[in-house]
């Protein structure tokens, strides 16, 4: 039988078996080794033995789209083979692919190595991509070169068969998040709501940052639709976020635990099992209410979070770009948004993005959300409580909102697309020149403005479909932050443009507008809309009802209570919460006390600070030598809690 290189294949049938080899390197080869770059990665929020689901999962993923390509190879084979002229050209072609996908995958861990020691930051994956290709695939398709990839023809095969046995330990572990809808261990059944319980709907607005609203007192007239909707609700002036990005923050709202408790610390986590059973959306639905949610940011969607068992409707993904991580394959895989996170699959998404043609920044529609949501309003049972929580993406970056709202606090033409309005994370924003960050300032703001045109519509309309009986809520999961030095949200960051965000709750049948000065937090919102619903929160929720707040007899009916928010996303979900910053909030007083060994991109030195926010609230000053004994104060009370919750799960 000739060997790889030579004249002809042995025969014509064994052409198209050659293409095996090419898919075997993608499967056997390129797969692993991205996978293990990951590793590190995953197991921030995954348990070890919950890597053989997910590697399941990325497989089922990567046969999923290479099976059509390989079918077309098989195809051109078998019609080129038939050409006795075109069949060393061929076998050879196939060595090269094989080899150049094998080498590709080699070179790019070795890259994700060597990043790890710091080494390589500056320097992309693209400048070597092409090259390395190139060169393997010419090499692979040498007599010499294809020799020596036959010999790795087994080692493919079997580790491609790895792949697909791994795939199989799928279902030990749950297809996803409602294979099997259970209430959680000890506890009972709540209560149904009570009689003519109100509807309810709750709207949180990606990013949305306080400090640059005109409702909260910014200068720019930001939120005009807001602060007219305002006029009949209450506002609160003082409400933080629990965490600073979307997954901790949703889940802080959902279940009315903070993350030390949730546990969902990283952006592709999930909360804990038990609080998901006992969260808001679980216990109205189990009180009769109809539930529905609608999502244009998967990484807040119910499905992906765990939540989706609790929803009787949902809209997923309205986006007509191509992304992995969505919504809808969460409802179906729960590993989805973590394989998403596999450089791999970002490439294969970016290049299908661009053969797409899709519109730029298509999630950004406020009416991909709204719509389906109006939609589900109108044709629902109004006779029976409804429950509506809708999350819009706007104003999150890239802050490229369309006409007429872009330019119109900016008119420079500048940033002015998607690429040019992504913002400068964590304090990679303090490299950059002033007037850049002014102008990524203004573009947000810009967004603000055009996400505030839409919210304000879809509450006029939502409350003409539901009528005065309805509660809602308008807050968001965070904010944004352009000052400082430390740019957009997440990371060990807590300052109060990120974790300021608005809190405008309107009572069934309130007219007049209401101003609390109370500080508040996102875990206050679960009980506040359980108790409106009839409902008696578990005793595991960390929140308070606000409904004190409107309370009139005289007493204070909310009494002062600190507030906490903390970023660990650089500590394992079921570790001791050891690396990471929480920051505690009581009256004006507001202290940031950092732990661990952080390790983010241009990071400066980090020490505790203490502000007095009423007289400083740009927190410019850190009063922590000047002021100890309320230094002290507030970090005792960080020390109980993390005494109480801050032990491995």
């Amino acid at each position: 039988m000739p060997r790889p290189g030579d004249a002809q294949p042995a025969t014509p049938g064994l052409a198209w078996r050659g293409t095996l080899l090419p898919l075997w390197a993608l499967l056997g080869a390129v797969l692993p080794l991205a996978f293990l770059a990951q590793v590190e990665d995953f197991l921030f929020y995954l348990r070890p033995s919950e890597l053989l689901a997910a590697y399941g999962t990325a497989w089922l993923f990567l046969v999923a789209v290479a099976l059509p390509l390989w079918l077309l190879l098989v195809l051109l084979t078998l019609g080129l083979s038939r050409l006795s002229a075109q069949r060393l050209w061929l076998e050879r072609a196939l060595y090269g692919l094989a080899a150049a996908l094998t080498a590709a995958a080699v070179v790019f861990c070795l890259l994700v190595w060597l990043q790890t020691f710091g080494a390589l930051q500056r320097l992309s994956f693209r400048q070597l991509f092409w090259p390395v290709l190139l060169l393997a695939a010419i090499l692979g398709a040498t007599r010499r070169g294809a020799l020596r990839v036959e010999r790795l023809r087994g080692f493919l095969g079997s580790m491609s068969a790895v792949g697909g046995l791994c795939a199989l330990t799928i279902p030990l572990f749950g297809w996803s998040h409602d294979a099997r809808a259970t209430r959680a261990p000890g506890t009972s059944p709540p209560a149904l709501a009570r009689a003519h319980a109100p509807h309810i709907l709750l709207l949180s607005i990606d990013a949305l940052s306080a400090q640059h609203m005109s409702l909260y007192g910014a200068e720019r007239p930001t939120t005009p639709m807001l602060s007219a909707f305002a006029q009949g609700a209450t506002t609160f002036e003082h409400a933080y976020a629990d965490a600073n990005f979307t997954t901790p923050g949703i889940s802080s709202i959902l279940t009315g635990t903070r993350p030390w408790v949730h546990r969902a610390l990283q952006l592709q986590a999930w909360p804990q099992k038990d609080g998901r059973a006992r969260s808001l959306p679980a216990l109205l639905q189990h009180a009769g209410y109809q539930t529905g949610y609608v999502s244009t940011n998967a990484v807040a969607g119910a499905a992906k979070n765990g939540f989706g068992r609790y929803f009787d409707f949902a809209a997923r993904d309205r986006v007509h770009d191509v992304t992995l991580c969505t919504d809808e394959l969460s409802a179906l895989f729960k590993y989805t948004c973590a394989v998403a996170d596999m450089p791999l699959f970002g490439a294969l998404v970016s290049f299908a993005a661009r053969m797409s043609g899709g519109p730029d920044n298509a999630h950004y529609d406020p009416r991909l959300a709204t719509a389906p949501a109006l939609a589900w309003l109108r044709r629902v049972d109004k006779s029976r409580p409804v429950f509506l929580w809708v999350h819009l993406f706007p104003p999150h970056s890239p802050y490229a909102a369309p006409a007429p709202w872009l330019g119109r606090f900016d008119s420079s033409p500048a940033a002015r697309n998607v690429a040019q309005t992504e913002p400068y994370w964590g304090y990679t924003l303090g490299t950059q020149p002033p007037a850049q960050i002014q102008l990524l300032d203004d573009r947000y703001d810009e967004s603000v403005l055009y996400v505030d045109f839409y919210a304000g519509q879809f509450l006029q309309q939502a409350l003409q479909i539901l009528g005065t009986d309805t509660a809602v809520v308008v807050t968001a999961d965070h904010g944004e932050s352009f000052h400082h030095g430390y740019g957009a949200h997440t990371g060990i960051g807590l300052f109060n443009e990120i974790i300021h965000v608005p809190l405008i709750v309107k009572l069934p049948g309130q007219t007049q507008p209401l101003r609390n000065t109370r500080v508040v937090e996102q875990v206050d919102i679960a009980p506040t809309l359980a108790q409106l619903a009839g409902i008696t929160p578990p005793p595991s929720w960390e929140g308070r009802s606000l409904l004190g707040a409107w309370d009139h007899s005289g007493a204070d009916p909310l009494p002062a209570k600190p507030a906490f928010s903390m970023n660990f996303e650089q500590t394992p979900r079921y570790a001791a919460l050891t690396t990471g910053s929480v920051a505690v909030i009581d009256g004006s007083w507001k202290l940031v006390h950092f732990m661990g060994r952080p390790h983010y991109p241009d990071m400066p030195a980090l020490h505790d600070a203490l502000y007095d926010l009423a007289t400083d609230p740009g927190e410019t000053k850190n009063l922590i030598t000047t002021q100890p004994a309320e230094a002290a104060r507030l970090r005792a009370l960080i020390d109980a809690k993390l005494a109480r919750y801050g032990h491995a799960e």
